[in-house]
């Protein structure tokens, strides 16, 4: 088993349990992790734990599936998908946005590098962050968009 496949393995599990703590474990504690929906990046293991923190807040029934893996050395990249109902505040850098009750499904990507001990020491996360805010009704559907 590479590092990537050990890595997503207890990261879905934490994640899915609503583990601040077992998600952040999987990271080096000087980590950096960018985030479309971040100004700057997160930096180091308790900022990974408190972003996490947040979302399972936001969203209570969140859940994330791993899709496809490619892993070469010490990098790998990961598509993911995420589900989950918008029923707690969700923390923003621009402030929080009250619950709307709205559910999200959105696939994304990350770009991973891993320290010799196999811990994330770099993470670049993709997800289209318009389709996000769209599917919490915070924006409308552009112009011809069909339903999903």
């Amino acid at each position: 088993m590479g590092k990537l496949e050990a890595a997503s393995k207890q990261f879905v599990e934490a994640f899915n349990r609503h583990d601040p703590d077992a998600v952040a474990a999987g990271y080096a504690t000087d980590c950096v992790v960018n985030d479309p929906a971040y100004p700057v990046p997160l930096v180091g293991r308790n900022a990974v734990r408190e972003d996490a923190a947040k979302f399972f807040r936001a969203f209570p029934d969140l859940r994330i599936e791993s899709l496809e893996r490619f892993e070469k050395g010490d990098f790998g990249a990961e598509e993911f998908r995420m589900t989950g109902t918008n029923t707690g505040p969700l923390e923003e850098p621009a402030g929080e946005i009250a619950a709307t009750g709205k559910r999200i499904d959105l696939k994304g990507a990350a770009v991973i590098r891993f320290d010799a001990q196999g811990l994330v020491r770099e993470e670049r996360r993709y997800y289209d962050a318009a389709s996000l805010i769209r599917q919490l009704g915070l924006a409308p559907e552009p112009a011809g968009a069909t339903t999903r």
